[in-house]
């Protein structure tokens, strides 16, 4: 369980992961080695996944976002020959560098991604050149989107977790 105190440096890691123990002790209004012991044992529980850096899309050259809901097509010989499995074809989806995430969804359709390009020609080389080649998928339906409005990997929304 986390408490009050594992919040307050979640909530610093959250919104600057490079900051050093000493600031966020301070921040926090914690002992220096109660934030590094706990940075440690968040990590090692794996309620921190990993510290890393937030690219811009466009300064990386990657400006369009789109999503893409695929259907697998399970009448497939291989589909039935794997009993079934969707694992290999979802790993190989989110092996492309363009797809940012994979999501297994409810509804009509089986899977969400989240595709990053440079431009149009790109997201439709990997959707009708890569993706719809794949044997395992039946139909493929490709948004772009126009302004994002927000994106973030946040959890905690200011400390609140729920």
């Amino acid at each position: 369980m986390l408490d009050e105190k594992d919040l307050r440096i979640l909530v610093e890691l959250e919104r600057d992961c490079r900051q050093r123990t000493n600031q966020i002790a301070k921040q926090t209004d914690l002992p220096v080695t109660t934030v590094f012991n706990r940075i440690k044992k968040l990590y090692s529980s794996g309620h921190i996944r990993q510290f890393r850096a937030v690219l811009d899309p466009e300064k990386m050259g990657k400006p369009l976002l789109a999503f893409v809901f695929v259907t697998l097509n399970r009448e497939s010989q291989t589909t039935q020959e794997q009993g079934g499995s969707d694992t290999a074809i979802i790993s190989r989806i989110a092996s492309y560098p363009c797809v940012q995430e994979v999501h297994s969804v409810t509804g009509e359709w089986d899977l969400l991604l989240k595709i990053r390009t440079t431009n149009i020609g790109e997201l439709d080389q990997f959707v009708s050149g890569k993706l719809r080649a794949e044997q395992l998928i039946g139909r493929a339906l490709t948004f772009c989107a126009m302004v994002s409005h927000k994106e973030t990997t946040s959890l905690l929304f200011n400390g609140l977790t729920r």
